[in-house]
């Protein structure tokens, strides 16, 4: 019979660790820029906020000059990579609903990755490029 107990964390435990370490690194307010495969940039603002999250894996707001402001869910994280779903909202110049998915690197400071972004509910690539972001003093949300 064996009487040993094994104290190793559970994987699962680890990936939650690694997922709040993660949400952790991005909260703040984030300036950034897409810039697509065709040369068309767009600048956005990520504003994450340190706070318990009552819906899992909302953990930013997204918003560009346009006035798109949509939800940003945390799909998966490693120790500096994430993967970041933002939307469904509408985009003017495709006229319909997408989301955006962002693939890239957190490091103290900065984002940088890959982007792209599709019709809501289609496979179809509509955009796609590289995005890069700076954490800035907190973005007012005044009117």
């Amino acid at each position: 019979m064996n009487t040993t107990t094994d104290l190793t964390r559970n994987p699962a435990e680890r990936d939650e660790t690694t997922r709040q370490d993660v949400v952790a690194a991005l909260h703040g307010s984030w300036r950034g820029r897409l810039n697509d495969a065709l040369g068309e940039p767009e600048s956005f603002n990520l504003e994450c906020e340190h706070r318990d999250h009552q819906v899992p894996g909302q953990v930013c707001l997204f918003t560009t000059p346009a006035g798109i402001v949509a939800g940003v869910r945390l799909l998966e994280a490693g120790e500096r990579a994430f993967v970041a779903l933002i939307g469904p909202y509408f985009d003017p110049v495709e006229g319909t609903m997408v989301v955006t998915v962002l693939e890239g690197i957190c490091e103290p400071g900065q984002l940088s990755g890959a982007f792209h972004t599709q019709r809501y509910s289609w496979r179809d690539t509509l955009r796609r490029g590289q995005f890069t972001a700076t954490r800035v003093e907190q973005i007012s949300r005044a009117a």
